[in-house]
Formats: structure tokens, C-alpha cells, sequence
């Protein structure tokens, strides 16, 4: 595939995904970033919210299943999710975790719990979506680079 198909691929899942409120016109931004003396930006900054995203919810699942929970651990975790969730642009994922901070400061364990749900089924959506993106980005790079090399 060209390296044009694959950038009008890629503009038109990005698009897709903002479409459906899974990313904003923050990604944008992240995206316009990426230049030839870092074409590997978004790539990186994806993969390190994918990382820091999974330790994160591990850390609150786990705090959530303590039998006294301590819910300034619950909304301070819920907030740092939010923080680099609205970094990446994932604009519904960032909504689900306000909502966990404030379930967390009303000390409502029930609804913490069920929102920490939530936050895994959103971070999967969002997970999906930047991982297909990650791919898309890494095809144009090789290209790119595979043309440089000829």
C-alpha cells in the first residue's frame, strides 16, 4: 500500500473515532506534533498512555477491592487516568474517569466500583482504536523509511 493510502487511511480513522466521541480534536494536536525530527511522536506518546493506562487501572482496581477503601487513592488515580487520557485526545474515557472522581469524593464505594467497570470497557474501546492508529503509523514510517533507503 502507498504511503498516500495509508495517510488518507489513517486521516480517515482518526476521523472515524473522533466521529464517535472516542477521540477529540485534541488528537489533532498530538498529531500535528509528529514531524520529521520526531516521526515516531504519536507512536510513542500512544504506547506510553497504553502503558501508564494499564498500571493505573490495575492500581485502582486493586484499591477498589480493599475492604477499607481509600478513596483519595480511588480519586487521585481516577484523575491522573483523566489527565493522560485527555493527553491522547480519548475524550470519553477522560468523562468516565470525572465521573469515578466524583463518586470516589461522595466516599460511594458501589458507585466506584461500577464505574471502575466502565473505565475498563472504555479503555479497551480507546486501547482498540490507538493501537490501530499505532499500526497505521508504523506502516507510513516504514514506507517513509523504505523509501529513503532506495
Amino acid at each position: 500500500m502507498a504511503g498516500e493510502d495509508l495517510n488518507q487511511k489513517l486521516n480517515e480513522l482518526i476521523s472515524s473515532l473522533q466521529k464517535k466521541g472516542i477521540l477529540d480534536d485534541y488528537f489533532d494536536q498530538v498529531k500535528g506534533l509528529q514531524d520529521e525530527k520526531s516521526p515516531q511522536f504519536v507512536k510513542n506518546t500512544i504506547t506510553t498512555y497504553l502503558c501508564g493506562a494499564e498500571d493505573t487501572i490495575a492500581e485502582l482496581t486493586e484499591t477498589l477491592s480493599e475492604l477499607a477503601v481509600n478513596y483519595q487513592r480511588v480519586n487521585y488515580l481516577a484523575d491522573k487516568l483523566k489527565g493522560s487520557s485527555m493527553c491522547v485526545g480519548g475524550s470519553q474515557m477522560a468523562d468516565v474517569c470525572a465521573e469515578l472522581c466524583d463518586a470516589s469524593e461522595a466516599n460511594h464505594r458501589e458507585a466506584c466500583k461500577e464505574l471502575c467497570g466502565v473505565v475498563k470497557r472504555e479503555y479497551s474501546t480507546l486501547k482498540d482504536s490507538l493501537n490501530k492508529i499505532v499500526k497505521l503509523e508504523q506502516a507510513i514510517y516504514d514506507e517513509r523509511t523504505k523509501e529513503t533507503n532506495e
